[in-house]
């Protein structure tokens, strides 16, 4: 793994693990949209391809943001 990547710090690991809870609870809250308006219209909302790439985009945003954030506040200190 070392060869093409470096490794994640402790910070780093921790933010890709709040991440991806965000992306998760994205996909959740957007199956359920989507489920219960198809129960009352017969048809869906958002189409599978939307909600997989809101809840990827979003776990890896949120990640992303962290990470920026924490550098941010090392290079202050």
């Amino acid at each position: 793994m070392g060869l093409f990547f470096k490794r994640m710090t402790d910070k780093e690991s921790n933010n890709w693990d709040k991440g991806c809870i965000v992306g998760f609870y994205v996909f959740l809250i957007l199956l359920f949209i989507d489920h219960m308006y198809s129960y009352i219209s017969n048809n869906g909302v958002f189409s599978n391809g939307v909600i997989f790439w809101a809840g990827l985009i979003s776990a890896f945003a949120v990640g992303f943001i962290l990470d920026m954030k924490d550098k941010k506040i090392s290079k202050v200190l």
